[in-house]
């Protein structure tokens, strides 16, 4: 037997964890949408198939994982310390997706993720700084290379990264366009976005975007 205070409690308590669960997912799932749009890998859906399967490469399928633990975790909480013990598991999971999602993208359209993402580009983010680092990267790794046009030629342009943290994906590649690009669309100082191949220190392109001056 238990007390009345008890479960009033409980109840308190699990409301609490469900909030803070909610919290979480909510935040995870809109820094998924923040990132893939301020980050740029988009534009590698307009690249073909190389661009596809390096878009999905670099999707950040981890914060997508945890969104979907969270959730999992939210459904038991309302599941089992409220009255929704009387709605199956089926439509209470897909409420709390519906929620989560919705929720999620509003959120990732408020200032909220670019002001974390100013403060983790200025060293000013302790926790989730590296998180918020790798939007802005690029990453050589994956063929993907961003950053300021410093000179252009006949044939090719300079792209030069250099975000002062000394690690792997800062550089300067002489970039090759692929066939029929008009390079006269391009001039120095202006930030793109490169997707290629990396050749005896060249990067041959297969597909290039130009950023807007808040990416």
């Amino acid at each position: 037997m238990h007390s009345h205070l008890y479960f009033v409690l409980r109840t308190i308590l699990a409301g609490a964890l469900a909030l803070l669960i909610l919290s979480g997912a909510l935040f995870a799932l809109s820094f998924v949408f923040f990132s893939v749009r301020e980050s740029g890998v988009t534009y590698l859906l307009d690249f073909g198939e190389q661009g596809l399967a390096t878009f999905l490469s670099l999707f950040p399928w981890t914060s997508v994982l945890l969104v979907l633990v969270l959730l999992v975790a939210l459904e038991f909480f309302v599941h089992q310390f409220t009255s929704a013990y009387r709605f199956s598991l089926l439509r209470i999971f897909l409420w709390v997706m519906v929620i989560g999602i919705a929720g999620g993208t509003l959120l990732g359209f408020t200032p909220l993720h670019a002001s974390l993402l100013s403060a983790a580009d200025n060293d000013r983010l302790p926790i989730l700084g590296s998180w918020y680092e790798q939007v802005h990267d690029s990453h050589t790794d994956r063929g993907v290379y961003r950053g300021d046009i410093t000179s252009v030629t006949d044939s090719y342009f300079v792209v030069s990264h250099n975000d002062t943290d000394r690690d792997s994906d800062e550089g300067e590649w002489n970039v090759v366009p692929p066939a029929r690009f008009d390079l006269g669309t391009l001039s120095a100082g202006e930030k793109v976005y490169v997707a290629g191949r990396l050749q005896h220190g060249v990067v041959y392109a297969y597909g290039i975007r130009t950023l807007r001056d808040d990416k």
